[in-house]
């Protein structure tokens, strides 16, 4: 039985739902528009991008396989690699008037030395989930067709040679990198690899990143990025984006008492070929692994839910879709695996900015000063510095709460988009739109793919830890967590070292950190993990982290689940009672409001994927999978 798609194409010719029937694109009208057949009839509407479901596959159309999810992290590299193999040979395929070409397919099936069945099956697969993983050989034992014939250790020889050995200044020959390779595996007493295996992994090595090692910065640039332009590769909409943080230049106020509670937190992506903005998050934490997380998922995400969430009904955001280049700065919430992984999942290509190359991020940069420019404008300004602040009182003057800034945010995008850029010489929306639906003088890229496993990929975008699962259940900041679903997983003895326990990957949200994310590898599902004691409070991880501290001077254990919570209690209490007079309390109030909404927000969601039951009474049978604890079925 074949899963539910992922991914709906908007391209011509691909199938679509609406209000339960079944139509074709025939032509896509606008950015937001399609002009679409109902199947079986000659009846043509307009339909809204956002008003469009994905229809059951039609039965002459190339299937997908029954497609596994996996778990990002058990992956090893090698599969990685053949997924991005299969990923450049089908490219051809994916997209415009080669889509299902028997011809091309015949000649990449070839290539490939596959069946053209085959081929069909791949394109099938990653049209229907746009995940690179759904390129993964399904089985990833050693040994037979399509599986690595190496082992591991070989693997890693092999890694470490091309690093150290062949990309460095000296440029040493491929033979030169071949003999060293067989060398290192000959006194490792391990099987030598041929030198065809060799040289493939060669041409798997990214080609800037070999050049820059071997001849460095300027010649690296002078091949790849010099003749692209001022920016490389952004000749198309969504080719790249940048992302930075930036602290907003106006106080807000709390919701209860109107009274300052200093500065907020922006999160923003720019697309840099329209110079649209594709995504933000607002928050009151500092800059994180998950702030950049959640501005990835809200780019990649159409914008329809979020909006109408908000209350915004006068305004459209249509805008959306994964990027092929991710490009950040060198900051530390940058530079964790969950974003490295989760980008490699939705293939994006993650680039950190070079240290002292402003190049590289002076898009977003322009972008961030120019919403700190209109924001001068409102009362709670703080301005650049005290020449143009003078005696401006921004605390007495600030007015604006969290969410009546971010509902600001999205009205000036919308007139941001609207207004002509004077780089461009025309509104970053109609360049948008020029470069998905063309020119008289140029072809557009097309409407980006949307999504439709919202749940997933936000939790994928969230920070994750490696935990054993052991019979009183997980652990992570001393805090407990279990569900009949971990028991066939306790005491696992790792495959590679038998004698230890093995460790699995769970997800958190730190805004709410009363349920962690486990990924069932029997089920091929997400499942939501809820506190021990089912009693405790949902709670963010930095009222636990402060809770730590006091904890700490008391001379309490961390372990005293209850204690700390009763210590957290009394912090919310103290903060309630001081909000009125102190603004660190006013901000911690406030914090803790904008975790309480994000957290009825993510129920919102999941009932949206599968409506969570009431609390009952749950068998303790090995396997078995209650549903009140599904997270996503992908049955």
């Amino acid at each position: 039985m074949n899963k539910e798609p992922t991914l709906l194409q908007l391209h011509e010719g691909a199938t679509i739902s609406h209000n339960d029937k079944k139509y074709v694109i025939v032509k896509v009208a606008d950015i937001n528009l399609l002009l679409a057949k109902e199947v079986g009839s000659t009846h043509k509407v307009l339909i809204k991008v956002g008003d469009v479901s994905s229809p059951k596959p039609i039965s002459d159309e190339p299937k997908a396989d029954n497609l596994v999810e996996w778990d990002l992290v058990s992956v090893a590299e090698e599969y990685w690699d053949i997924a991005e193999q299969r990923l450049k040979l089908i490219e051809p395929l994916l997209h415009g008037k080669n889509h299902y070409s028997a011809a091309l397919a015949s000649k990449i099936a070839e290539e490939a030395g596959v069946n053209r069945a085959t081929i069909y099956r791949w394109v099938a697969n990653y049209n229907s989930t746009g995940k690179l993983s759904s390129l993964i050989p399904k089985t990833t034992q050693r040994g037979g067709k399509n599986k690595a014939r190496i082992l591991p250790e070989v693997e890693a020889i092999i890694k470490h040679a091309i690093e150290t050995f062949h990309n460095t200044d000296q440029q040493p020959s491929i033979n030169r990198t071949v003999s060293e390779i067989r060398r290192l595996c000959f006194n490792a007493g391990l099987a030598m690899p041929t030198g065809k295996t060799i040289k493939k992994r060669l041409d798997w090595a990214d080609g800037r990143e070999r050049l820059l090692r071997r001849k460095g910065e300027a010649a690296a640039y002078k091949r790849y990025d010099e003749d692209k332009g001022s920016i490389p590769d952004a000749d198309w909409p969504l080719a790249m984006v940048q992302i930075d943080h930036t602290l907003l230049p106006i106080i807000i106020v709390d919701d209860i008492y109107r009274k300052s509670i200093r500065r907020v937190w922006i999160t923003l992506a720019i697309d840099v070929n329209s110079r649209v903005c594709l995504g933000m998050y607002l928050s009151l934490d500092a800059p994180s692994g998950m702030s950049a997380g959640m501005c990835i998922s809200h780019s990649i995400l159409p914008k329809e839910t979020w909006l109408n969430r908000l209350g915004i009904t006068s305004v459209e955001w249509p805008i959306w879709g994964a990027m092929g280049v991710l490009h950040m700065d060198n900051a530390r919430e940058f530079r964790g695996n969950m974003l490295r992984l989760a980008c490699k999942e939705y293939d994006i290509d993650l680039h950190l900015r070079p240290v002292k190359k402003p190049r590289y991020g002076a898009h977003i940069e322009r972008l961030m000063g120019t919403v700190s420019e209109g924001l001068k404008s409102l009362k709670g300004a703080t301005f650049s510095g005290y020449t143009e602040k003078g005696q401006y009182d921004s605390e007495g003057n600030a007015c604006m709460t969290f969410s009546e800034v971010e509902h600001w945010l999205v009205l000036f995008f919308a007139r941001y988009h609207q207004d002509v850029h004077s780089t461009l010489k025309t509104s970053p929306l109609n360049k948008w739109r020029e470069g998905l639906l063309g020119t008289k003088d140029k072809p557009g890229r097309g409407l980006p793919a949307r999504r439709l496993d919202e749940t997933a990929l936000r939790i994928n975008f969230t920070p994750s830890f490696e935990r054993t699962i052991q019979n009183s259940g997980v652990v992570i900041d001393d805090i407990y967590y279990y569900h009949d679903v971990l028991r066939p997983w306790i005491n696992t003895p790792d495959p590679e070292f038998p004698k230890h326990s093995r460790k699995f990957r769970f997800h958190r949200d730190p805004r709410n950190i009363s349920i962690i994310y486990f990924y069932d590898e029997h089920a091929k599902r997400f499942f939501q993990i809820p506190y021990r004691n089912t009693g405790l409070p949902p709670v963010s991880i930095w009222e636990l982290k402060e809770a730590h501290r006091k904890a700490d001077e008391r001379g309490i254990s961390h372990d005293d689940e209850r204690a700390i919570f009763a210590i957290i209690n009394e912090q919310r209490e103290l903060e309630n009672s001081a909000a009125e007079k102190s603004k660190v309390a006013r901000r911690a109030v406030q914090r803790r409001t904008q975790h309480e909404k994000s957290r009825a927000d993510q129920k919102k969601d999941l009932s949206k994927v599968n409506p969570i039951a009431p609390s009952v009474n749950v068998p303790s049978i090995p396997g078995y999978y209650p549903d009140e604890v599904v997270l996503l079925s992908e049955e």
